[in-house]
């Protein structure tokens, strides 16, 4: 996938190709991991380079909010999803997974985010409406992922992880409430509880990474090997 998107200053913006997994199939010996590694995390600086060029039009920064509805979340996870946590790859893998999770249960993370509004005090630094419906989250994460490539990207991160740290602490309070009449869905929820609070903490660690010139350092020491 690759594309140019011109400017009103009659620049040329190239999309960055994601390059299907399959293509390294071919080499001899299957696919390499630390091949498949250093390349993802080349294509999710450059998708992050291009959004922050002073130059790139809105239709650009448009698109690249709206990635996942290009390329598909199954693309984003193969290449993404088992990056480590402070990485630009991992960093723009929890973004698209909120931004999907929202998009796709808008009424119920609403939900949870009510709950957790008056729990936790990040709820400023996230942004939402207050008390917010489910088209206000999909605004508020659409403004994060904006932020991503329009913004300071740091601030972005923590914005994303302080969104996350609202409806984990929403969903520790609904778990609660329910644990009593029906135990197993209470524990499967305080789960997904635990695993966001772990996705704000990460992306928190993105953003301290960044901002101290090491992100791109954490990637290369943490690049897998056979």
């Amino acid at each position: 996938m690759s594309f140019q998107r011109g400017s009103s200053a009659g620049i040329q913006y190239h999309r960055p190709k994601l390059m299907p997994l399959e293509d390294f199939e071919h080499h001899s010996g299957g696919i390499d991991p630390a091949e498949v590694f250093s390349a993802a995390q080349i294509i999710a600086a450059k998708l992050v380079a291009t959004g922050q060029d002073p130059d790139a039009d809105d239709a650009t920064v448009d698109w690249l909010v709206d990635l996942v509805d290009d390329v598909g979340l199954d693309t984003m996870a193969r290449m993404w999803a088992n990056a480590p946590a402070v990485t630009y790859g991992g960093a723009l893998w929890r973004l698209y997974a909120l931004q999907q999770a929202t998009q796709r249960d808008g009424d119920r993370w609403a939900a949870w985010y009510r709950a957790g509004y008056e729990a936790y005090v990040s709820r400023v630094i996230a942004g939402a409406a207050e008390p917010p419906q489910a088209k206000d989250l999909q605004t508020l994460i659409t403004k994060i992922l904006t932020g991503v490539y329009a913004g300071d990207f740091a601030i972005a991160l923590e914005r994303g992880g302080a969104y996350a740290r609202v409806i984990a602490a929403g969903q520790h309070q609904h778990a609660e409430q329910i644990e009593d009449h029906h135990p197993a869905a209470a524990a499967a929820l305080e789960q997904r509880s635990t695993k966001l609070q772990r996705t704000a903490t990460e992306l928190e660690l993105c953003a301290a990474a960044w901002r101290q010139g090491r992100l791109e350092t954490e990637s290369a020491e943490r690049r897998p090997t056979n």
